[in-house]
């Protein structure tokens, strides 16, 4: 993470103070913010993810977790967040798409925005947004955030966000499978035969409900 080291922090705020004495009106409270990046998105995210867990977490289910059952519940619940419409929400109604653009990805945990990046994207496209320019600057993001996390999580090759946008109309026909006998669910194959109740599959020979 690039972080401000003590010098640094002290040479700022001396030159803000010199600002003041030279006359000068400062909001400094916002010079502040600035200087420990509370004003970038991912300071923001960071902080309502937090938020998020804690509101999950009641003060007796804590006294009675271990510290490593604790940690190990606020991983889960994390992911169980991310994975909900916070992130969606969040990018969608908090935010501009230039602080998208602007987004400092040193300041979050990368692979826990990149969760957050992905479960968006996917939102995005379900609900027919993909040209958005919000979806289209966090799908900058999710290539930056792909190549600097590489060395330590190996993606397949390809743009996943191109490919689960060009499989959104083969997910909706899984999802109506039952009903129209379309699909198999399994195989993706549209060689179906009815059997009753159920439909099955002549090339992977599965047997799936209908409706």
């Amino acid at each position: 993470m690039n972080e401000f080291n003590i010098e640094q922090h002290e040479k700022l705020l001396k030159e803000i103070n010199q600002r003041i004495l030279n006359g000068e009106k400062v909001d400094f409270q916002k010079e502040l913010s600035h200087i420990f990046h509370e004003n970038n998105l991912a300071f923001r995210l960071k902080e309502r993810l937090m938020g998020a867990v804690n509101g999950e977490i009641s003060a007796k289910i804590k006294d009675r977790l271990s510290e490593r059952q604790y940690f190990a519940k606020r991983d889960d619940l994390e992911n169980e967040i991310i994975a909900s419409e916070f992130s969606y929400a969040f990018f969608n109604e908090e935010c501009t798409p230039e602080e998208i653009e602007q987004l400092n990805p040193d300041l979050i945990d990368k692979k826990t925005l990149m969760l957050c990046v992905i479960s968006a994207l996917r939102s995005y496209v379900n609900n027919e947004q993909q040209d958005d320019p919000k979806c289209l600057f966090l799908h900058c993001l999710y290539l930056r955030l792909k190549k600097a996390l590489n060395p330590e999580i190996p993606f397949e090759e390809g743009d996943g966000f191109l490919e689960f946008v060009a499989s959104k109309g083969q997910r909706e026909e899984v999802e109506k499978a039952r009903e129209t006998g379309n699909i198999c669910p399994k195989c993706f194959s549209h060689d179906i035969a009815s059997k009753g109740a159920e439909w099955q599959c002549r090339s992977c020979g599965k047997r799936f409900r209908k409706h």
